[in-house]
């Protein structure tokens, strides 16, 4: 008999983030759910492979030589797998004693739900936003009229409760809902390929729940490359396809601009020595470089290489391929 619950973590140089990752799944308070784990080492140069094969011998590892995308890569974790449910972890991501547990138990007891999201927070505990409204035109013009302070994300706290769409950091897929809709479109490298499949989710009528009893610790962008170009170009490649696909012509203009002029605010106030008091909770918390580049990108489109580029350069200097 097969294993209720597949583990699946893409890697990614976090040796050490890993190594605690699978730590919390295999030491004291591990989950108590029937479950095998499973890594994709994307190419990584820091000994991961050597460490996970001395550490955690039993964890099937698959030592890819090439590197690829975030739906790539886990859409191969998902074919190793017939396990009923399927859990998406970062390898910067820690699950706190009994999360996994609570996840697969609200999705016995739901089947209407497709997708069981922990509470994200940042590793000193502090609330980290994880779900959100799907970025239809009516989210990005309230997210520009407010700046980004309203209408975007959807907290959760005490009771499980739906929500459109979350994290990818962390999540728990029901195998026979994605059997219907299909895994990751590879089309998106890296960024809104989650909020695309949960889209093709509730366009079936399945529903994402956040269920605040599980928490998981993670590390922001300890996954994703430390240039903020190619993060930001990736950001629009992606968010560009996601309105093509679910909100193609005027709608996906609409919202595309509304960001843009959100963005473009954010960076005029950037600009001011010092805000007046009832803007102060609007200071940018992005860099001022960082947020033009976000408008660049969304009037005129990729300003230069992305991540797609960075994983292209990096398999052809190595000579492999995808």
């Amino acid at each position: 008999m097969s294993a209720k619950l597949a583990v699946a973590i893409v890697a990614h140089s976090n040796r050490d983030l890993l190594l605690e990752a699978l730590a919390a799944l295999t030491g004291p308070g591990r989950p108590a759910v029937e479950h095998t784990l499973h890594v994709l080492d994307n190419a990584s140069e820091d000994g991961t492979c050597d460490a996970v094969r001395e550490r955690f011998p039993d964890v099937d590892l698959v030592a890819q030589d090439f590197r690829d995308g975030f739906g790539a890569n886990h859409n191969r974790l998902l074919a190793r797998s017939d396990a009923p449910y399927h859990f998406l972890l970062n390898d910067d991501a820690t699950v706190e004693p009994g999360a996994v547990d609570a996840l697969v138990a609200y999705l016995d007891a739901h089947p209407e739900v497709a997708v069981a999201a922990p509470r994200i927070v940042y590793p000193d505990g502090r609330h980290q936003p994880s779900a959100f409204h799907f970025p239809d035109p009516a989210t990005c013009l309230r997210s520009l009229v407010t700046l980004g302070q309203a209408g975007i994300e959807q907290r959760v706290t005490g009771t499980p409760a739906a929500v459109d769409w979350a994290s990818g950091c962390a999540l728990v897929l029901r195998r026979s809902a994605i059997e219907l809709t299909g895994p990751f479109d590879q089309g998106f490298y890296m960024f809104s390929e989650e909020t695309d499949l949960q889209k093709r989710l509730a366009d079936r009528w399945f529903q994402t729940h956040v269920v605040p009893q599980a928490t998981v610790r993670h590390h922001v962008r300890a996954s994703t490359s430390a240039d903020p170009s190619r993060r930001i170009v990736e950001f629009w490649r992606s968010r560009r396809r996601y309105w093509a696909k679910h909100h193609p012509g005027t709608r996906g203009d609409a919202a595309r601009l509304a960001l843009a002029g959100q963005y473009s605010a954010l960076s005029g106030l950037s600009r001011l020595p010092t805000l007046p008091g009832p803007l102060r909770r609007l200071n940018p918390s992005l860099p001022r470089a960082e947020l033009d580049l976000h408008v660049q990108n969304a009037l005129h489109g990729p300003t230069g290489p992305g991540l797609r580029e960075s994983a292209d350069d990096w398999n052809a200097a190595h000579g492999v391929h995808r």
